[in-house]
């Protein structure tokens, strides 16, 4: 039998794997925002009765939806480009010692890939665009981004970054790393049904959990907590969202 090796503490190893190729470079990027930037992070839980009744109504309209199949992802996109427009600062990166406010709202969406590592396609000019063409911008860098064929232009230029792990029952509350050198980036849970109370009366709502990491460089928790603010706004009465269709 093989001597089993044995880590630095004393204990035996029971597997070694290399950081190597895209897991090195996502490491090193992450390293790299977690000590480069200050990080605050928010957690919220916001109501969303009226965004699930909107989508409920656009999955019941496929002719509205031009036939793509619209997520809550590409609902909550549209969110943040719009209060984005609201908040410029929020779409900020610093440069030593100046910040940039862009002049594009790019919102790049964490993307899972089934080897364990992680990329950011994003939705260009996502504040120019409707609901249509996010949805199916979204599910073709997606996709594309699990079968390895994303082109670098597709993951260049992102100033701001949505992580929805709202696929995972129960998923809450994280502390997203910023995508350096944005200013901030948001991460949804899962929405969920649980005691709200309304004109004084407990009832069951729906909410979600949100936790948005900002660089306190750029903004402080004022201009943070106003951004959270509108998007509260828009998750619970999208009416106020403009969908482009």
């Amino acid at each position: 039998m093989e001597e089993k090796k044995i880590a630095p503490h004393g204990v035996a190893i029971a597997d070694v794997i290399s950081i190597t190729g895209m897991h090195k470079m996502m490491a090193d990027h992450m390293l790299n925002s977690h000590l480069n930037s200050a990080r605050v992070t928010i957690l919220e839980e916001l109501s969303v009765e009226g965004m699930v009744k909107l989508k409920s109504e656009l999955v019941k309209s496929p002719e509205l939806m031009d036939g793509v199949k619209i997520s809550y992802t590409h609902l909550f996109v549209k969110a943040i480009a719009q209060a984005l427009g609201q908040h410029p600062k929020l779409n900020s990166i610093i440069v030593e010692n100046e910040i940039h406010v862009l002049d594009e709202i790019n919102i790049g969406i964490a993307v899972a890939l089934p080897d364990g590592n992680l990329i950011v396609p994003v939705i260009h000019d996502a504040d120019k665009k409707n609901i249509v063409e996010i949805a199916r911008r979204a599910a073709d860098v997606q996709e594309r981004a699990k079968t390895a064929k994303l082109v670098l232009d597709d993951v260049k230029r992102g100033t701001f970054t949505l992580t929805n792990i709202g696929m995972l029952a129960e998923s809450r509350w994280t502390t997203p790393i910023i995508n350096q050198s944005q200013c901030g980036i948001l991460g949804t849970g899962a929405i969920r049904k649980t005691p709200v109370v309304r004109n004084d009366q407990i009832v069951i709502g729906k909410v979600i959990s949100v936790s948005f990491t900002f660089d306190h460089r750029i903004v402080n928790g004022l201009p943070a907590s106003l951004f959270i603010q509108t998007l509260s706004e828009l998750f619970g009465d999208p009416s106020q969202l403009d969908l482009g269709i």
